[in-house]
């Protein structure tokens, strides 16, 4: 009997862990990617060091989960945390902590099991598509939109149906190159669960600037300059720095992640005076001035 009652615990175990999944966040000059995600308890996040020298610290975290403060960089580049407290998970970078933070999202794993969730385009507007393992205890499906992949807003409600298999377009509109959608599953009893979030690319709105901002401008020394820039794929954008007169000074390459990026480009001690810096993601470049004080 007790064997017997020993195997039901361990297969239940078993199967309630073998439905966890792995996070991946990159982190970078000067990013953690995605900045914002949703998990389920018995998920596990792993930062993946890409460049720089950084770190993952909590700051605010739910009662009863544990603490963490990891190393990142060329000798510690990853860094595994099981999620085991439902919540709201807040962490930072402590060397950039004025623009490398974090947030993660914890749900409770409902019974209804929210299996899949995607995104395709169709005749040029975002097409949702989710399954569920049942819908004998869901209550509704809200629909949720953001144009920074942080603050979501509702936009539709789904009632469940027996097929556990539903799709729905948006047909608002959005002045945004990148929009990003998640599904909020609310079961009988009030319960959320948060799907994934997820990414497309409005093909809607003109093509972007490369460089959305340059901040502080003007610079003064020692010449950090932050830049947010946009990406349609994953790669590398380079970044060069040239006097008024056209002469070359420095370089440096940037990672970019499909979506909103930040980088640092450091200037350096230069002598007060305008400066360009020309940047180059794929087939785009531009040209932009900086100044000196």
């Amino acid at each position: 009997m007790k064997k017997s009652l020993l195997f039901v615990m361990l297969l239940s175990f078993v199967l309630g862990t073998s439905k966890a999944t792995i996070i991946t966040i990159k982190v970078s000059d000067f990013q953690f990617k995605p900045k914002t995600v949703n998990a389920v308890v018995g998920d596990t996040i792993q930062w993946q060091w890409k460049n720089g020298i950084h770190n993952t610290v909590s700051l605010t975290i739910p009662s009863g989960a544990p603490a963490w403060n990891a190393a990142m960089d060329s000798a510690h580049k990853k860094f595994k945390y099981i999620l085991q407290v439902s919540g709201v998970y807040k962490y930072q970078c402590t060397f950039h902590f004025t623009v490398m933070k974090g947030t993660i999202n914890v749900s409770p794993s409902l019974a209804a099991g929210l299996n899949s969730f995607a995104i395709s385009d169709y005749n040029a507007e975002a097409l949702l598509n989710w399954k569920t393992a049942s819908s004998k205890e869901v209550s509704y499906f809200s629909v949720q939109k953001s144009d920074d992949g942080e603050h979501f807003s509702e936009i539709a409600k789904l009632k469940p149906t027996a097929a556990n298999t539903f799709s729905t377009a948006d047909k608002t509109p959005s002045s945004s190159k990148y929009v990003y959608y998640q599904i909020d599953m609310v079961d009988t009893k009030g319960n959320h669960q948060l799907s994934p979030i997820q990414m497309y690319v409005n093909n809607k709105v003109a093509a972007s600037k490369l460089v959305t901002s340059l901040s502080p401008n003007p610079l003064t020394k020692p010449g950090h300059l932050m830049l947010q820039f946009n990406a349609d794929k994953d790669g590398e954008m380079l970044v060069k720095l040239y006097s008024q007169n056209g002469n070359f000074i420095k370089q440096a390459k940037m990672n970019a992640t499909k979506g909103i990026n930040n980088g640092h480009f450091h200037i350096g001690e230069m002598a007060p005076g305008a400066y360009y810096i020309v940047c180059t993601l794929g087939n785009i470049t531009e040209k932009h001035t900086v100044i000196m004080k």
